[in-house]
């Protein structure tokens, strides 16, 4: 039903979702049994809620629509399946159906036309349920041509043919004039939206410990809240990039105060992101076996928490020191205008915002310490501990707050692990419940696990966690291998083209880094998928390599047929070969797509569409010769449209692309 959605989808109440279990740990990423951190909740049982009045008026035909084609318009009135639902809608109405009738418009199977509307047969069957008068249809077929016959006329600018099925399917096929108009708008005006409404939407994502490398199990998060982010600037909203690391807590005693007494390291002079790790480790043995050692430890937190000097300049600098390797991470995976704002920043919020929720009344005691006790689960949300200190859930509370009101959030996106949902919804219920919602939207974008081959948790043979790094590296690694070979015998010696061994490294770190970003979003995000480097690199599968050699295919064209792309002749397009027209089809269906993906935050929507475009490309490249043939001005038109979308969807995906491989 979702052409019924974007055709009503002019404006939307952010609604929070509701349900679910509880748990007040929170850890990091999407590996299993990964150190403890951060969790959120998933909202996958409640989506958008329609506010009343809200809805596209069904008598705004789409030629309304058309007439704007010179403004920036938001990604439901761009949508073609919203479009036809328009007309379906309006015809509906004019037959005096019950209100509650809604055009039903899917996309169709290719052989019988471009999209389908379905409500014949539900309307015939509502007939039957009414009064005890003669029904108006005596069979689906006639309500099916009922609707047809009332389809407005502006119709017909856009509709080239509408058909009747016995059973009441009323296919249309669009005109090939209006398909070409399309894709003549995407080559002048290229893929502009403006929101509608337009709305501040802030993104939780990636979140690495401090004092610790980045894993494998920050991999999603990075990548699914990046592309996030992406998706809805470009859709005309004003984000922000949140990056919730964990700066504070008790590790940080220990780490103090290891450091404290190993020599040269003390108050975490020169001190690197590796040598952090190795320290980690060994305070916490310390602080396990030692009782003086866990007692100063504890004597730090104290020290760090009240702002002692010392313990602040220490603790600074190994902040410091996992920041820049995190921007070495970030760097690669191309991340940009991520803020830090850990958990140490809303430190001297806590105690405000624990007597904001005991003046509300949501707070109750239990055994010293105060709990906040929800629908979602049987264990409470402690907002402060026993002894006076406050934890994650404390954070999390204050951190909502401050997201609703002082960045004026319309729609909060925390992109964390499914395994954290349950102490998300705890936290969501209670911001519900105290008042700070008022109709905002808070979403819990949750992900499955990355595992190895074998279908277990993916670790090093030592049995480490594996480093980001490390899984980047080894993407680079064999697309280079991968590149060389197919180089061999086909390039400039390296005697004599100095430059190539520098361009197949730069080339591979680029193809090994878009390989495993788009392995990773190819798939459902609430699912776990095993990690393969075989399947990542695969020329001929649903790869990125598949669809940046399609792009690469387009720029060769290009460039061989030695045009200015930005000057091409847009009276010159006509789409004459099946193949054409299925390419220009898709790129009309682009903003279909993103709508869908605004809403329920699934970018393998989007990939799935990347995964076509170049599909339909191929087809028609194979069929249709361009450079030199007698429609040569049309295709390269086509091909230009083309390559042009494909980069906007790739710039989406954080996936460079190249023109030669």
């Amino acid at each position: 039903l979702w052409g019924t959605f974007l055709a009503s989808r002019a404006s939307v109440l952010f609604a929070p979702a509701a349900g679910g279990g509880g748990s007040a740990a929170r850890c990091a990423g999407a590996l299993a049994g990964a150190p403890a951190a951060r969790c959120r909740l998933e909202g996958r049982a409640a989506r958008t809620t329609v506010a009343a009045g809200t809805a596209v008026d069904a008598r705004a035909t789409a030629t309304g629509v058309l007439s704007r084609e010179n403004e920036a318009l938001s990604v439901a009135e761009r949508s073609v399946q919203a479009r036809v639902t328009r007309f379906f809608q309006e015809a509906l109405v004019a037959l005096s159906l019950d209100s509650s009738v809604k055009a039903e418009v899917t996309p169709a199977d290719p052989k019988f036309g471009d999209y389908q509307c379905n409500n014949a047969m539900a309307v015939f069957k509502l007939q039957k349920k009414g009064d005890d008068g003669p029904p108006r249809w005596k069979a689906p077929r006639d309500v099916a041509m009922a609707i047809k016959d009332a389809l407005p006329a502006e119709s017909s600018d856009m509709l080239e043919k509408v058909s009747v099925a016995p059973q009441g399917f009323i296919t249309v096929t669009l005109r090939r004039a209006w398909i070409e108009d399309e894709v003549r708008r995407v080559y002048r005006e290229g893929i502009h939206f403006q929101a509608n409404p337009r709305q501040r939407i802030v993104i939780d994502f990636s979140s690495p410990n401090i004092a610790k490398e980045m894993h494998v199990g920050h991999l999603r998060s990075t990548i699914l809240g990046d592309t996030a982010a992406s998706l809805l600037t470009k859709l005309g909203h004003d984000v922000v990039r949140l990056n919730h690391v964990g700066d504070w807590g008790t590790q940080f005693g220990m780490l103090l105060e290891y450091m404290r007494r190993q020599e040269g390291v003390q108050d975490g002079d020169d001190v690197g992101i590796r040598d952090l790790q190795t320290f980690y480790r060994a305070s916490k043995k310390c602080f396990d076996d030692d009782a003086d050692f866990k007692k100063a430890a504890q004597s730090n937190v104290v020290a760090l928490q009240s702002g002692q000097a010392w313990a602040r300049e220490s603790w600074q600098k190994i902040c410091q020191a996992s920041r820049a390797e995190f921007q070495v991470i970030y760097d690669r995976l191309g991340v940009e205008g991520l803020e830090e704002r850990g958990e140490s920043f809303y430190n001297s919020m806590l105690p405000s915002v624990v007597a904001q929720l005991e003046e509300g009344g949501l707070v109750q005691e239990d055994g010293g310490a105060k709990c906040i006790f929800t629908k979602a689960s049987q264990a409470p949300l402690i907002v402060q501990k026993a002894d006076g200190g406050y934890g994650y859930d404390s954070t999390d509370c204050a951190a909502v707050l401050h997201r609703l009101t002082e960045e004026k959030a319309d729609r909060i996106i925390y992109t964390i692990d499914n395994g954290q949902e349950s102490h998300m919804r705890m936290v969501f219920e209670v911001a519900e419940r105290a008042g700070w919602l008022k109709g905002r939207r808070l979403d819990f974008m949750g992900f499955g696990l990355v595992q190895g081959e074998d279908g277990k948790k993916l670790k090093t043979r030592s049995g480490d966690v594996v480093r980001l790094k490390e899984l980047l590296d080894e993407a680079a690694t064999r697309a280079e291998a991968e590149l060389r070979k197919r180089a061999e015998g086909r390039e400039t010696p390296a005697t004599e083209d100095p430059d190539r061994d520098a361009r197949l490294r730069a080339n591979a770190e680029q193809i090994g880094v878009a390989a495993v970003k788009y392995f990773d979003l190819r798939q459902n995000r609430n699912s776990d998928y095993r990690c393969s480097f075989d399947a990542m690199l695969d020329p001929k599968g649903n790869t990125a390599v598949y669809v940046l050699y399609a792009y690469a295919r387009m720029s060769a064209i290009l460039g061989k047929a030695k045009v200015d792309a930005s000057a091409l002749d847009t009276s010159a397009l006509s789409l004459e070969d099946p193949t054409e027209r299925a390419l220009a089809l898709r790129l009309a269906r682009l903003p279909e797509t993103l709508a869908l993906v605004e809403d329920d935050l699934l970018p393998s929507r989007l990939i799935d569409y990347v995964y076509a475009l170049a599909g339909e490309f191929t087809a028609f490249y194979t069929a249709c010769p361009v450079v030199g043939s007698p429609n040569e001005a049309s295709r390269l038109l086509l091909c230009e449209a083309t390559r042009r979308t494909l980069d906007e969807c790739l710039a989406i995906l954080g996936i460079r692309p190249l023109d030669r491989l």
